[in-house]
C-alpha cells in the first residue's frame, strides 16, 4: 500500500480552526479526519461541477447555433418576467 501525501497548511485564521475543531467534535473525529473530509468533499464537488459543465457544453453549443442572438423571440427573460407580472 502506498503512503498518502501529507499537507501542511499555514496561516489559517483562528476562527476557522475553532470552527473546524467544533465540527470535528460534533462528528466524533480528529481535527485531521475532519480536514480530510472537508478537503475530499470540496474536491469531489469541484470535479462534479466540472463534469456537469463538460456534459452541458454540447447543449450550450447547439443552443448558440440555433439562437445566435441569444433567446428566441418571446422567450427573452424580460418578456417572461413581464408576462408573469402582468398575469398576476
Amino acid at each position: 500500500m502506498s503512503a498518502l501525501p501529507n499537507l501542511h497548511i499555514r496561516e489559517v485564521p483562528p476562527e476557522a480552526v475553532a470552527a473546524l475543531r467544533a465540527a470535528a467534535r460534533r462528528n466524533g473525529r480528529t481535527l485531521n479526519a475532519e480536514l480530510v473530509d472537508v478537503l475530499v468533499g470540496a474536491a469531489e464537488r469541484k470535479r462534479a461541477g466540472a463534469d456537469l459543465l463538460e456534459r452541458l457544453e454540447p447543449i450550450r453549443r447547439a443552443w448558440r447555433e440555433r439562437n445566435p442572438d441569444g433567446f428566441p423571440p418571446g422567450l427573452e427573460p424580460e418578456t417572461i418576467i413581464r408576462r408573469a407580472r402582468d398575469a398576476g
